[in-house]
């Protein structure tokens, strides 16, 4: 005879899943967090690295630069004799630092070395300063003969070259520099081998990529300087570059960038920043590069001060514009992606659906843009409808008249975004993805999210790719230890000893990552994964056993939680009820660390509603009672068990749910609405296996309403409810003003987790198809250094 309180080992091993049954849940997460952030923070100096990405982000901070206020002071009067800006020579000959080196703390060593060699440029052209010339030089010679031609793989391309083209001015004022060492040697051989596979390109302003482009200093010699007006703003500037619009000036003495370098110099005295005016939608697609690439999470508070600043402020505006479209649409797209209310009927939308001459215009970017938006629809919103109607066909058209000249990563991004709806993405597993295509091995070549950076961005692409890499790497290492005690518990458990018990460890544990990526989230993944390995081994459990009999008393011993009812029962069912039920209370006992309270009442009551819905479909199945639509949903969406997954694992997602927030029906009808699309989607899946198995469904449940339908007809019936339940759900999630956080969130987890296991026909619990084994042994198991070509 055994209890509850008799079997201990089930959730003695869960707890193996923090590293051991004594460690808290405190201890475990600030250990990871050490163990990650340490090695990334080693391989990709941090500290720099991410302070001015931070300031990237900030859309009032301007701090200023030395390299650009450098390019500044080169520019000759009109007489050709002397500076035109003469109070930036003396900015810099008073901003040396005590090295001998111009730049600010947050400067990477490379920033310092480039911001040096600029400042030292504009001061020999002018003779100006040759004090701080010589400790200029003294610098300089120590950094280039220190540096390998190693440090140069976090620099990009842009930043390369500039130098590069530096160096070349340099020794023409014969600047006294180490150009026999092998950095130099390397930075100009290269930038010599660039500038002449550029020379006599046609067209080299629409042909070359903005990691160069964005940097036409480095390329000066080779830029067609009088077909450059149509990438200048109407302020004058050219890539809100000071540095770049200053050799804009010299090169061609427009007035539109005079006007706006003294602008310039009126705003911020006798210096300049390295951005102005920063344009939302350059930081709105940085923002999505560092959601992309899965390291968004080093900078919430910036990302959030944007967000509220843009929510306040922003006012649509409507131009025929191509680039203002593409902003607004980015817009529009972050604000409702991160759960701010906005209305697409007050955007640009309207432009860009309902004037023909603007359709006209709209480019692969423009499209995939409004494509992107148009997936974050709301019921009602035949806007967006038209919209995605719209770019679906072009986007398509453009991939079925590819040819070899088109840039194959803006192909590669629009099959992409149709292949896998937004709802699909596993976030975490797309950054995998995203890293493979974002490569710095060609600086010819961009991708096509790098269409709408800028200059700043570009500048600081291979670290954040390296970051994000090292970030990648140390998480993977991190899940391999949980997923080893996850098995161990999935042993101990014994579920696996019964052959028609499905083994769903790595999917169950994929998808919780992609609830809950970050290393101190541990418990929240252990909980997602435990929940989902024990419903299925129920659900397997509920199919296998014929004895109405005994599923009653499994019933009957979750409703008393006391495993002694089920003790002359079969061997599958009393080592299932054993770890369901010790692994739950483990569970209970965590949970009322972070929560302050006991939980247990709920997380049974959970169980219970689930075990009473599949006894109800056993017991159909038994009778050989067919339900109606209704009576079906009603008891599937329950029986489709993401109870004890779900509203379990909000509880360890960081945030404090109180009892007056279980109270919320929109708490329980967010339950419903998933669950019934998870059930609906699910049945389109499995149809062929629940006609083979006898199964009930919502597809046979439609037939006998419909007889006039075939089995096809039917399936594709249910699939417009999916469709239509989805948008519903979307709308939801994505409102700020309905439920907690962490419950919309632990939703949206689950909706795209569904979609992967489910969304192309096949269930990838009971039967892990190829293609998703590949994607679970690259994202655990598979090196991320091993994708780079």
């Amino acid at each position: 005879m055994f209890s509850s309180s008799s079997v201990g080992h089930p959730g003695a091993c869960a707890r193996s899943v923090l590293g051991a049954a004594n460690v808290t849940k405190d201890t475990m997460a600030k250990t990871a967090m050490h163990f990650l952030d340490s090695e990334v923070m080693a391989e990709v100096n941090a500290p720099t690295s991410l302070e001015d990405i931070r300031d990237a982000l900030k859309i009032d901070s301007y701090p200023l630069s030395a390299y650009d206020t450098a390019w500044v002071a080169m520019i000759s009067n009109d007489e050709g004799d002397g500076p035109l800006f003469p109070q930036t020579l003396q900015w810099i000959s008073s901003n040396q630092r005590l090295d001998g080196a111009w730049g600010c703390s947050s400067d990477t060593f490379f920033d310092l070395i480039t911001s040096t060699l600029a400042c030292l440029v504009s001061l020999k052209t002018w003779n100006s300063a040759p004090k701080c010339s010589l400790e200029g030089e003294q610098f300089l010679k120590g950094a280039f003969t220190s540096m390998k031609t190693d440090d140069l793989t976090l620099v990009s391309p842009g930043m390369f070259h500039a130098l590069a083209e530096l160096l070349e001015e340099a020794s023409r004022l014969d600047i006294s520099l180490p150009y026999s060492c092998s950095v130099v040697e390397h930075l100009r051989i290269h930038h010599g081998q660039l500038l002449h596979s550029l020379k006599g390109t046609h067209d080299l302003i629409k042909t070359c990529s903005t990691r160069l482009l964005s940097f036409p200093e480095c390329i000066q010699h080779v830029i067609p300087w009088n077909h450059i007006s149509e990438l200048q703003s109407a302020d004058g500037d050219l890539f809100s570059s000071p540095a770049a619009t200053a050799c804009l000036y010299m090169k061609t003495r427009d007035n539109k960038a005079l006007c706006y370098l003294n602008g310039l110099l009126d705003q911020f005295g006798s210096a300049v920043p390295s951005s102005y005016p920063k344009r939302v939608s350059h930081i709105l697609s940085l923002i999505d590069h560092l959601e992309r690439l899965n390291i968004d999470r080093h900078f919430h508070r910036e990302i959030h001060n944007v967000l509220e600043t843009l929510s306040r402020e922003w006012t649509p505006k409507i131009d025929e514009d191509t680039q203002d479209m593409v902003s607004e649409i980015i817009i529009f797209r972050a604000l409702r992606e991160h759960g701010y209310l906005v209305l697409p009927e007050t955007s640009v939308f309207a432009r860009c659906c309902k004037v023909s001459a603007a359709r006209e215009k709209l480019g692969a970017r423009c499209m995939l843009e409004l494509y992107r938006a148009s997936e974050l629809k709301f019921p009602g919103e035949e806007i967006l409808d038209y919209a995605k109607d719209m770019s679906t066909t072009h986007l398509t058209t453009l991939l079925s008249q590819a040819s070899e000249s088109d840039s194959r990563n803006v192909m590669e991004e629009i099959k992409y975004v149709l292949d896998f709806p937004y709802f699909m993405r596993n976030l975490p597993q797309e950054s995998m993805i995203y890293m493979d295509r974002f490569q710095y091995k060609d600086e010819t070549m961009e991708t096509y999210v790098e269409t709408g950076f800028s200059r700043t961005t570009h500048a600081r692409g291979p670290r954040l790719l390296a970051f994000a890499k090292s970030n990648f790497s140390s998480c993977q290492s991190l899940y391999q230890k949980e997923l080893e005690s996850l098995a161990r518990w999935v042993k101990e458990s014994r579920f696996a000893e019964f052959s028609f018990v499905r083994q769903p460890l790595y999917p169950s544990y994929l998808t919780a990552v992609g609830v809950a990526s970050a290393p101190e989230m541990a418990l929240a993944r252990a909980s997602w994964t435990m929940s989902s390995i024990m419903t299925t081994a129920v659900d397997d459990l509920f199919d296998e056993i014929a004895d109405v009999h005994e599923l009653r008393l499994f019933v009957e011993c979750v409703r008393r939680w006391d495993l002694s009812l089920v003790e002359n029962c079969s061997e599958p069912l009393k080592v299932i009820a054993r770890g369901v039920l010790s692994s739950v209370n483990f569970l209970c006992e965590e949970v009322s660390k972070i929560q302050g309270r006991d939980l247990s009442h709920l997380f049974q009551r959970l169980w219970l509603d689930l075990v009473v819905s599949m006894l109800t479909e056993a017991e159909w199945t038994a009778s050989g009672h067919q339900p109606s639509s209704d009576e079906y949903i009603d008891t599937s969406w329950v029986s489709f068990a993401l109870g004890p997954i779900v509203p379990v694992t909000t509880f360890f997602l960081g945030s404090v749910i109180s009892d007056e927030d279980l109270e919320d029906q929109e708490y329980w009808d967010l339950f419903r609405s998933v669950s019934t699309f998870g059930r609906l989607l699910n049945d389109c899946s499995t149809q062929q296996r629940d006609n083979e198995g006898g199964h009930v469904s919502s597809i046979t449940a439609h037939m006998r309403e419909h007889p006039e339908l075939t089995a096809d007809q039917a399936r594709i019936a249910i699939q417009g409810q999916v469709r239509e339940r989805a948008h519903e759900v979307l709308s939801k999630l994505l409102n700020p003003s309905y439920t907690l956080p962490p419950v919309r969130s632990g939703w949206l987890g689950m909706m795209r987790a569904l979609y992967m296991m489910y969304y192309r026909n096949v269930d990838g619990f009971s039967n892990t198809p190829a293609e998703l084994k590949k994607i679970i042994k690259r994202f655990f198991f598979q090196p991320i250094e091993s994708e780079q070509a």
